[in-house]
């Protein structure tokens, strides 16, 4: 299992909106590597650190299908696709 953080990510440009802030355990996120395509990656754990909130998650690596960890903060976040409908 191969972990990646957020120096690894590039991060989501600043004019651009996230289209669901409310992110929680079972929702998939998509999020950007330096190298390589997009990751969709399912949000395991959330917990504030260092002031930031910090999402793990887990994912299967597109490139060379290996389990990934992934940790990253909201702003490293691309797409969020809920995992219940929004009420």
């Amino acid at each position: 299992m191969k972990i990646m953080y957020p120096t690894d990510l590039v991060a989501r440009p600043e004019h651009q909106h996230l289209n669901h802030n409310d992110i929680r355990l079972g929702d998939t996120v998509y999020v950007q590597p330096k190298n390589g395509p997009k990751i969709a990656a399912k949000v395991i754990y959330n917990a504030y650190l260092f002031g930031s909130k910090t999402f793990t998650a887990d994912a299967q690596d597109p490139v060379h299908g290996r389990r990934l960890r992934m940790r990253f903060r909201l702003q490293d976040i691309h797409h969020v696709v809920p995992n219940t409908p929004l009420n």
